[in-house]
């Protein structure tokens, strides 16, 4: 009997990854244009070294497929290098636009402030959006005190 391979078990991981399947057209598109460029390239040169023509008589057919050819390698490496920068700030985004449902405090403000050092932080802590006010809150009161302390005496 046969055992059944788990998701995280299969060979053709390019399917489930949406990344790798990008790297793969990616691969793809400049293997193929790469190999277009070295073939005109090659017609250039036998030309030039075989047929002993001047530039000027080479086929024109065969540097217009080289130009091309690299032109479509630099079109490739302009959409190949934007779709990351969209794909992270598409990922920088979402947790800010999400809302937590746990938004609500379950600490009073200054709480952060008074807790131990070797206490750790609680999660919904790090997800309030008055975190900061809640960790230096203290401070100020702090602050103020000893500041009138210092005038009065």
């Amino acid at each position: 009997m046969a055992t059944k391979k788990r998701w995280h078990q299969t060979r053709n991981i390019g399917f489930n990854n949406p990344h790798a399947s990008s790297v793969k057209y990616e691969a793809l598109w400049y293997a193929a244009f790469i190999a277009i460029y070295v073939w005109y390239l090659y017609w250039v040169a036998y030309d030039i070294f075989v047929w002993h023509k001047p530039l000027v008589q080479v086929n024109i057919m065969n540097y217009a497929g080289s130009i091309v050819s690299i032109a479509f390698i630099w079109a490739g490496s302009k959409i190949w290098k934007s779709k990351p920068r969209n794909m992270k700030k598409q990922q920088l985004e979402k947790p800010q636009l999400i809302p937590s449902s746990k938004s609500a405090c379950t600490h009073h403000i200054g709480y952060l402030h008074q807790r131990q050092r070797s206490e750790e932080i609680p999660a919904e802590c790090l997800t309030c959006k008055k975190v900061v006010q809640c960790f230096y809150s203290g401070k100020t009161k702090k602050a103020k005190h000893s500041a009138k302390e210092t005038t009065t005496n």
